[in-house]
């Protein structure tokens, strides 16, 4: 199947009543691909047990109609050089892939790696204070320091804005995560910063070109913002709101979250400050805690010559982990299992070993690295 009629069949299956995320995992795990969902006729989608007779129905309805409007993206997708990422492709972010809601398709523009070494998510108010603007511009230029990092937001007004726009002038990559489709902008006014931002870095979203920035979308666009990341910030977030939506659903999906803290009078710190007192985000002071608190600081030489010593003394599974680590900077533990062939359980065990034996680090997110 070539690459186009694939986006093809993904959006229009994703375009089907009732199919979100998940029901379109299992639908293309049960019959092999989109395309063959679409094809299947109603007594083989029936014969499986998972798909209920009304998601039958409204495929089988509802199919024709959304190939028609697939096909309008599709043409959309050429005209405007739009990047389609399937959640299959090796350049589709990694992180997000291993989230249970993670969507089907991403449509992007810009020039970007998905996968970068590091990934941070900065999230807050948009009615942010004079002291929120300082501290989120103070944590960025801090972690500007780390190799292959990248700042990610949602690029509405307030700390997202001045999140992208402190990435740009330190030179690092940016990707703004949206709530509608790409022929739009919004704000309107961040307009101007969402074109500086495709020459490092650029704005994804999963949603089709003419979706409009309505308000039910964003709360399913901060999961991405939530998945791409290794660490969330919350830099400035009153009680209620989507940097807690986003901090919360980072926390679900194992991911550290970090948060600035404020004057316990301050609403717009009280949702940073709730955070921290309700032990799912660490408190931060600058983006130096950031980077010790993810292990993202150089070992000394001294240190590096030891574990090389100890790597000279690794049994069969020791050694596989070890070379498939050499690969990459860091892996996922899913990635680590698929690659070594080694059994989860037997996996675990080894990887504990190496970490005891100081030849590995364990990383947020069950992703290790040599170290």
């Amino acid at each position: 199947m070539d690459k186009a009629t694939e986006i093809l069949h993904t959006i229009a299956l994703s375009l089907i009543p009732s199919v979100g995320c998940i029901t379109f995992q299992r639908l293309v795990k049960a019959l092999g691909s989109a395309e063959k969902v679409l094809q299947a006729e109603k007594k083989t989608l029936l014969s499986f047990e998972r798909i209920s007779p009304i998601l039958v129905d409204n495929i089988v309805n509802n199919k024709d109609a959304a190939l028609l409007r697939a096909e309008k993206e599709l043409q959309f997708i050429e005209k405007n050089n739009i990047i389609a990422i399937l959640k299959s492709d090796s350049t589709y972010p990694a992180r997000l892939s291993y989230c249970i809601d993670s969507p089907p398709i991403l449509f992007c523009r810009g020039t970007f790696d998905l996968n970068p070494k590091h990934s941070v998510s900065i999230v807050g108010t948009r009615s942010h204070t004079s002291y929120g603007a300082k501290i989120t511009k103070e944590i960025i230029e801090d972690i500007a320091t780390c190799n292959n990092i990248q700042i990610i937001s949602g690029l509405a007004a307030g700390i997202d804005t001045i999140a992208h726009q402190t990435a740009i002038n330190n030179n690092i990559s940016t990707i703004g995560v949206l709530g509608h489709g790409l022929k739009f902008i919004y704000p309107a006014a961040n307009k101007k910063l969402a074109q500086n931002m495709l020459e490092n870095g650029g704005v994804i979203t999963e949603f089709l070109s003419d979706t409009k920035g309505d308000a039910c979308n964003f709360p399913r666009r901060n999961r991405i913002i939530a998945g791409m990341a290794d660490a969330i910030v919350v830099i400035e977030a009153h009680k209620k709101g989507g940097a807690l939506i986003t901090a919360n659903l980072g926390f679900s999906y194992d991911r550290d979250i970090f948060a600035v803290p404020g004057k316990i009078t301050d609403s717009a710190s009280e949702g940073c400050n709730n955070l921290i007192k309700q032990n799912k985000a660490a408190l931060i002071s600058s983006g130096k805690d950031i980077a010790q608190m993810m292990g993202w600081v150089e070992k000394s030489t001294k240190t590096i010559t030891q574990q090389k010593q100890l790597l000279l003394n690794l049994d069969e599974y020791e050694s596989k982990i070890i070379d498939v680590l050499k690969e990459k900077d860091e892996l996922n533990i899913d990635d680590i299992c698929f690659q070594t062939e080694i059994n989860v359980l037997t996996l675990t065990k080894t990887l504990l070993t190496l970490e005891f034996k100081g030849c590995i680090e364990c990383l947020p997110g069950k992703r290790y690295k040599l170290c």
